[in-house]
């Protein structure tokens, strides 16, 4: 997984790329979790329909607040530069799995 700034994310949304946010914190113990389930995820050698991307909440709390949000872990799908999908709290990998391919 790339972590990325604020500035980089601007600029996938901006591309209209499309890809998996993890939004988390280093103090948040569920945030490891869930980077544990993705991190899983990349290193099974499927292929997966979309990138997955990291930004630390922490790194710039202005931006985040623009993106509303308000608890970790949070975890975002963008399609065509738009949030197509949003989750607070832990997911499995089957459910990250199920996640991705809707989009």
């Amino acid at each position: 997984m790339t972590q990325l700034t604020s500035q980089e994310l601007k600029e996938k949304i901006n591309n209209k790329e499309n890809f998996m946010l993890d939004l988390f914190a280093t103090w948040c113990g569920p945030c490891r979790v869930l980077m544990g389930n993705l991190g899983a995820l990349e290193k099974s050698g499927e292929a997966l329909p979309m990138n997955i991307y990291t930004m630390d909440i922490d790194s710039d709390r202005d931006f985040v607040m623009e993106l509303g949000i308000r608890s970790v872990p949070t975890l975002k799908v963008y399609k065509g530069g738009e949030e197509v999908f949003s989750n607070v709290g832990v997911m499995s990998q089957s459910q990250l799995l199920e996640v991705m391919g809707k989009y």
